[in-house]
């Protein structure tokens, strides 16, 4: 079992999904990473992603074959499932490189070895899948247990949105890695007000830069309820302080938006920047692949 806490996750993935519900539907300009889909199966696994000795909080170890064997047996013996079938490290690799066939820079980057091993579960209908998620994430040698449920978004409720970019910051306890270093003082907080004044002059300064507005959490949760409306589920998994505040940008088509994520995503008090043309991506990665460390400047890189 890994050690990070479980609201870390959530709020990583709020993040994502606040980002889908303002960049889902741009309409795609010149030269953008062609990003997979996330898959749309009305039958949503829960991924339970196995330690590997890179995975942070598994203490620089894999999950043993005993730890393996032994999860396999409890998932096996839960009535809430109806399948368990179990993902290799070749077979998610060979997924992987045809998933993200078009970016050589994330291909080059990725090895089998650094794909963890995991276990998909069908979960039968009316069981609790919040107890089948919890418990499998509890056990030895696990690091995630993501439901594919929770994450799936409904592309059309989205619309077309104002916004095709937006600059996350860092809030309270967060464990994204820019928000833990090189903030001096800062560091464990939530953006403070000179970092915010420092972002907005690097905002606009940014080539390419059309307009941006502050989004605050009241209102990055009341985005995100509006979007996710069919799904409240998800809607309920998560507060108003999971969710971060954030600049959103309207970008010119013709600029180079991921040199500009990269520009900004440099900057102290921000813990990641997302645009529409590398978000699917990045969840995809998460859903399928149990990768949230990965760099954009790796999965959002131009097609070559």
């Amino acid at each position: 079992m890994a050690d990070e806490a479980p609201s870390g996750l959530r709020s990583l993935i709020a993040m994502l999904l606040a980002g889908m519900s303002v960049l889902v539907g741009t309409p795609a300009a010149a030269d953008p990473v062609t990003a997979p889909e996330v898959s749309t199966s009305d039958e949503w696994e829960i991924a339970v992603f196995l330690c590997t000795p890179t995975t942070y909080g598994c203490h620089r170890r894999g999950a043993t074959a005993k730890q393996k064997q032994a999860l396999r047996t409890f998932l096996e013996s839960r009535p809430e499932l109806s399948g368990v079938r179990f993902v290799d490290r070749a077979s998610a690799y060979e997924s992987f490189r045809r998933d993200f066939a078009g970016n050589r820079t994330l291909l080059k980057a990725v090895r089998a070895k650094d794909l963890p091993e995991s276990f998909r579960l069908r979960v039968k209908k009316g069981a609790d899948r919040d107890r089948v998620r919890d418990a499998a994430v509890r056990r030895p040698g696990v690091s995630d247990a993501i439901d594919q449920a929770e994450l799936s978004a409904d592309e059309q409720e989205a619309g077309s949105p104002a916004w095709n970019m937006s600059v996350f910051l860092c809030g309270k306890d967060s464990l994204m890695s820019p928000c833990l270093s090189g903030r001096g003082k800062a560091k464990g907080r939530a953006a403070t007000l000179k970092e915010k004044k420092a972002i907005v002059a690097e905002i606009e300064r940014t080539p390419g830069v059309e307009e941006y507005v502050f989004e605050d959490q009241a209102t990055a949760y009341r985005n995100f309820a509006e979007t996710y409306a069919g799904n409240q589920a998800l809607v309920n998994a998560v507060k108003v302080s999971d969710m971060p505040e954030s600049y959103r940008l309207r970008m010119r088509p013709e600029a180079d938006w991921n040199a500009a994520s990269r520009r900004l995503a440099r900057l102290p008090g921000v813990s990641q920047v997302l645009n529409d043309r590398c978000v699917g991506a990045q969840l995809k990665l998460i859903v399928e692949y149990g990768r949230r460390d990965l760099p954009d400047s790796k999965v959002c890189a131009p097609r070559q």
